[in-house]
């Protein structure tokens, strides 16, 4: 319990006192938390940038500052990890605080993988040992630091370690993963899992234990306003900052010093900024020199920094190549070597097997069931059957080289030991073909049977029943069924039904019964059968059930000019739309649209029965008015956008991208019958936010793209343009038929690389007629955003790195094109010009013919359903 009391004390000190870095605390203020075995295991992956290594690095120091070091009080150990796993000091290296941090300061990050996983099993097993330092009956304390996701499984490891009394703390930066920091730190979660934004907030995780640690004070009961420090004093409390921020002129709040800014700095080639100090760096391939300050060239092949198996060659600074012994040739990784294998390369003369002894050493042997030859190479197959070296009962059959199977004489069957024989009992097997009975006589030998009430058929196999129906030993009066052997039923013909003697017939009457689907009359034509007929003024119609009035007006059996409106048997004359009936109320008169209505055409109004239509002279276009002319009218597209809803787009640019989105719809000219507009969203799945036939006007479009939701995953580009192309240019989802040469356009919006491969689907969709636009913003890639637009593709690909511009890109983009390549759903012909009258004519000649034929086949129904009734009375 005094462990971990002790321990409790440590922790909490050492992140508060950090949090809080007040400037006068010395060594009198260090915890006495009694002895402590602590180890820092951080992270050094190539995602930690070199400034955030540093602010790392002084995280560690600052700890340090505030700690008891000693070899009897608290020692410290520090690993750094990433693919792989290195001590910088163990516990046992350092009894004096000014020789750690001289170390901590000399550490060279490894920059490569994260395998957290990989730096825990560490932990256990090489820096909490007593070879290292750790003592019996001292609390082991890890603070694991990381920005990234294990690329290994931390969980087991973790709790193994855990189950060995180490105390996890994990404290996560930026990029880490909150679930991978829960599965590593001990419980409860609140106490040992830290996650802040950024480095230079790591800070932030230690406010929450300063009520722990210094008591009560007027900094913490009342709301104070101080941006980093609160300082009590009896009664009161003063605002200071951190080191490397200076307080402003409010007395609360702090600004960074930047030393990099402000030219106070001796760096030789770069300089990294953390407030109120520095950190020098090099360019690529030069490393900091022991003054923390100039740079020398970097011979990665010197520092055994290289990764080459056997030979590294120096090739300029930062630069090497790999090379190896002779006798080994270099792998495709260009770093490990491989020993010349003359088998694998075929270099031998041996028969069968070539067998590696070693770099250019082998010996022969052969395959299974063959034995070497006294010339050491050539290979000879092995008889057993010819050598007498088999078990088998009866017969031995060679199967190849060193093999053999056993088998029977004729009339016997191998056992399952695949080397005795047994007799064969067909019956007994089942294997004799008989339908009922079968009856063993010797070995491989039966004969068939039948069960009683059954006979033995020709084929002295198969059985039959005995019929009494077939044998005519029965009472039925008309139909006889058989039901099994010697049984039977009786049954009636069609149109009659059994009695209750269950062997004479009745006949049917349909129609008494009101068994029938007549629609008016049925008439009784015999047992089971009738015909149905209509009541008078009303004919049979081709169903042969149901009635229809008889209507004049369709059998032309009237004298109106247009319109013909029928009752049963009676007809009244009426005229199209634009004619009026004249007083004989047969024919009707025209009335001249184009003088007697304001048509509003601009060129030229052209009557139609009851109604006109707008013409316009040569060269120029009727617009989507119906009445005005021009050269040009915007083209009918059917467009669907993909926006990308990726985690890294942030909902407030995302609300941006629904801003670019109506920009675009506002410059279409959307109708039903025009321009149609469909939006998808994508991240680590696909959702269609409606299709192109849901909304017809811009504002009904506009408010559905105002009410989309962020979805916040991945990015799978690929999967969007598959979705585009399978889905959204459908006929089902509203897009019109291929026929109609309605261009499809489709514009992707993304803010970053790809999870997926687009290449495929992006090639589809233009060989399948889509006109593609590619925009991108930030980190997108241009190769993608040029692989998914169309030729030229200078002319469908944007870009810009700021959210914030993507207006103006709306506003140069063109998705209108001219009647040349779409003319939209109406096409106005000149009805004077003498082709399209020898059309019209054509048409209407076709038309009068089809009208002749269909009257002509009505009569001749007409004359059948009259037959039939004189047939029937």
């Amino acid at each position: 319990m005094g462990n971990i009391t002790a321990f409790s004390c440590f922790i909490f000190l050492t992140f508060a006192v950090f949090t809080t870095a007040r400037p006068k605390s010395g060594p009198d203020q260090k915890c006495k938390s009694g002895p402590v075995d602590l180890v820092f295991l951080i992270d050094s992956s190539r995602s930690v940038r070199p400034h955030e290594f540093e602010t790392m690095r002084k995280f560690m120091i600052d700890i340090l500052n505030t700690l008891d070091i000693g070899l009897d009080t608290t020692r410290v150990g520090v690993v750094q990890y990433s693919s792989k796993v290195r001590s910088e000091f163990f516990l046992k290296t350092h009894s004096k605080l000014e020789s750690m941090v001289k170390a901590i300061n000399e550490i060279v990050p490894l920059a490569q993988g994260t395998m957290t996983g990989l730096a825990i099993r560490y932990l256990m097993n090489e820096a909490f040992t007593p070879g290292q330092g750790d003592r019996p009956k001292v609390p082991n304390v890890a603070v694991i630091v990381t920005d990234g996701r294990p690329q290994d499984r931390v969980a087991e490891v973790a709790a193994e370690a855990r189950e060995k009394g180490i105390e996890i703390y994990a404290v996560g930066v930026a990029r880490a993963d909150m679930t991978s920091l829960r599965a590593m730190a001990s419980p409860p979660f609140e106490d040992h899992v830290f996650l802040v934004e950024r480095f230079d907030l790591i800070h932030q995780f230690g406010l929450q234990f300063q009520d722990k640690l210094c008591g009560i004070d007027l900094c913490l009961e009342s709301d104070h306003g101080c941006e980093h420090i609160c300082e009590s004093s009896p009664g009161s409390y003063t605002c200071d900052c951190l080191p490397g921020y200076r307080l402003n002129t409010d007395g609360k709040t702090c600004s960074a010093i930047d030393l990099c800014a402000e030219g106070k700095h001796d760096c030789q080639q770069i300089c990294t900024s953390s407030p109120g100090s520095f950190t020098c760096d090099c360019n690529q391939g030069y490393h900091l020199n022991n003054d923390k300050k100039t740079c020398s060239p970097i011979d990665l092949c010197a520092e055994g920094k290289h990764g080459c198996e056997q030979v590294c060659v120096y090739s300029g600074p930062g630069i090497f190549t790999c090379d190896c012994n002779e006798g080994y040739r270099l792998n495709g990784d260009k770093k490990t070597c491989s020993p010349v294998d003359l088998c694998a390369e075929g270099k031998h003369d041996c028969q069968q097997v070539c067998v590696y002894s070693g770099p250019g050493i082998f010996t022969c042997d052969c395959n299974d069931g063959y034995r070497l030859n006294e010339d050491e190479k050539t290979c000879s197959p092995i008889d057993l059957c010819a050598e007498g070296k088999h078990d088998c009962q009866q017969v031995c059959v060679y199967s190849g080289p060193g093999s053999f199977t056993c088998d029977c004489n004729e009339g016997y069957r191998l056992n399952g030991d695949k080397k005795t024989c047994s007799p064969i009992d067909l019956c007994a097997e089942g294997k004799h073909g008989c339908e009922q009975v079968c009856i063993y006589s010797g070995p491989g030998s039966f004969t068939c049977d039948c069960n009683e009430g059954y006979r033995l058929n020709g084929d002295k196999k198969t059985c039959s029943p005995i019929d009494l129906c077939a044998e005519g030993k029965h009472g039925c009066e008309q139909v006889c069924i058989y039901s099994g052997p010697g049984s039977f039923t009786c049954d009636c013909n069609e149109g009659y039904r059994l009695n209750g003697d269950k062997k004479t017939c009745s006949p049917i009457d349909l129609c008494a019964e009101g068994k029938h689907d007549c629609e008016q009359v049925c008439v009784n034509m015999g047992p089971g059968i009738f015909t149905c007929d209509c009541n008078k003024g009303y004919r049979l119609n081709e169903d042969e059930k149901s009635c229809s009035a008889i209507d004049l007006c369709a059998e032309g059996k009237h004298d109106c000019e247009q319109l013909c409106i029928s009752a049963p048997g009676v007809f009244t004359c009426d005229c199209n739309k634009g004619f009026k009936l004249n007083k004989d109320k047969r024919t009707c008169t025209n009335m001249d649209m184009c003088n007697t209505v304001k048509h509003g055409c601009e060129y030229q109004c052209v009557n139609t029965p009851g109604s006109f239509y707008c013409v316009c002279p040569e060269g120029q276009l009727l617009q989507e008015d119906g009445k005005t002319c021009g050269t040009c009218k915007s083209a009918n597209i059917d467009l669907v956008l993909l926006i990308d809803g990726s985690k890294s787009v942030r909902p407030q640019n995302f609300e941006l991208v629904k801003k670019f989105v109506n920009q675009v719809v506002d410059s279409l000219d959307v109708s039903a019958h025009g321009t149609r507009v469909g939006l998808v969203q994508y991240s680590s799945r696909v959702r269609t936010e409606f299709p192109l036939n849901m909304y017809h006007t811009a504002a009904d479009i506009k408010n559905a793209v105002m009410k989309v939701d962020y979805m916040e995953k991945g990015t799978m580009t690929g999967l969007a343009l598959k979705h585009m192309l399978e889905n959204s240019f459908s006929e089902a989802e509203g897009a019109r038929p291929a026929s109609r040469n309605i261009p499809r356009v489709g514009l992707v919006f993304t803010d970053g690389r790809s999870q997926d491969d687009i290449s495929e689907y992006a090639k589809k969709a233009k060989e399948a007629g889509i006109t593609m636009y590619a925009v991108g913003v930030g980190k997108a890639v241009e190769d993608e955003l040029r692989e998914i637009a169309s030729d030229p593709v200078d002319k469908h690909f944007y870009y810009t790195t700021d959210f914030t511009a993507i207006n103006t890109i709306a506003e140069n983009l063109k998705l209108n094109i001219c009647p040349a390549e779409s003319q939209g759903e109406v096409e106005v012909k000149d009805p004077c010009a003498c082709e399209n009258m020898v059309e019209f004519q054509q048409g209407t000649i076709n038309t009068l013919d089809l009208l002749t034929e269909k009257l002509a086949a009505m009569a001749s129904r007409l004359e059948q359903l009259e037959n039939q009734l004189l047939s029937r009375k």
